[in-house]
């Protein structure tokens, strides 16, 4: 009897021995490392691979001519597309473009003669430039040109690009990237869930530069120093720009939501001319 009794409670406590560790296995001792683990301090992340490249990038910007650093953040962006420092890149390669592009050159490939009959206006779209852009390259002094006058008049084929998740403005050169630009206020952007709105295409409007006396003409010596907005057919995103000693409700112009610095509101305003195309996407 005795015996019975011993191998019954001797099966028993086996029976509980292994529930207890099947449980402690399962679910004690996961638990515990999970507490052990939170208290541990996050992992160190990967180094970043993209960063030895991106500093010799900013080596050759600071010692080499502008097209060779250009042509290196070229290659990094080829190389390391999704590189943290994507955007840094693009930055470089659009001030590289733009200090390019305004220290043109007249040679026998980008220059326009004035012809009889000719104005600034005439020129200005039959070149497929701005009239800003004219004034601004032959440092015109004012709206009247002459017969054999030379003018620098580079093909641009400029396009703007408006990056909604993003909240960028690019400039595009035919197909190349140009310059980006950041934005100070985006329309929508503080509602939750922010809306994605589908791709749209325009082309710019009209263009405004105004100061306290009222607008600016574009060979007025103020004109760069002016607040620009240019209008475009995509409704409510037309681009302005936003200077800090001014509240932002008192500067935005009917239709206009997306604000950018004057800075680059101004390069953008010389640089874009009227009937270009715009892209949201």
């Amino acid at each position: 009897m005795l015996l019975r009794l011993f191998i019954i409670l001797l099966l028993a406590a086996s029976v509980f021995g292994s529930a207890y560790y099947a449980v402690k296995r399962l679910y004690i001792e996961p638990e515990r490392r999970l507490v052990a683990d939170k208290k541990l301090p996050p992992p160190t992340p990967p180094p970043d691979p993209s960063l030895e490249e991106f500093t010799r990038c900013e080596e050759v910007r600071r010692t080499a001519p502008l097209a060779e650093a250009r042509a290196a953040y070229e290659r990094f962006l080829k190389e390391f597309p999704e590189s943290k420092k994507r955007d840094t890149v693009l930055d470089a390669i659009g001030e590289i473009n733009s200090a390019e592009f305004f220290a043109t050159k007249p040679d026998d490939t980008n220059t326009y003669t004035v012809k009889s009959g000719d104005s600034l206006g005439r020129i200005a779209s039959r070149t497929k430039l701005s009239l800003e852009l004219l004034v601004h390259l032959n440092q015109l002094k004012s709206d009247v040109v002459h017969p054999g006058q030379r003018l620098l008049a580079p093909t641009c084929d400029f396009r703007l690009v408006l990056q909604q998740r993003a909240r960028r403005v690019v400039i595009y050169r035919g197909d190349k990237f140009f310059r980006q630009y950041p934005t100070l206020a985006w329309p929508g952007a503080n509602k939750k869930p922010v809306i994605i709105l589908p791709r749209q295409s325009g082309k710019v409007t009209e263009k405004i530069a105004i100061n306290e006396k009222g607008g600016v003409k574009p060979t007025d010596f103020a004109y760069f120093s002016a607040r620009h907005v240019l209008m475009h057919s995509i409704p409510g995103h037309s681009l302005y720009g936003q200077s800090d000693d001014t509240p932002a409700t008192a500067q935005r112009p009917a239709g206009a939501n997306i604000a950018l610095t004057t800075a680059a509101m101004s390069e953008i305003a010389v640089l874009i001319p009227k009937g270009a195309p715009v892209t949201m996407e």
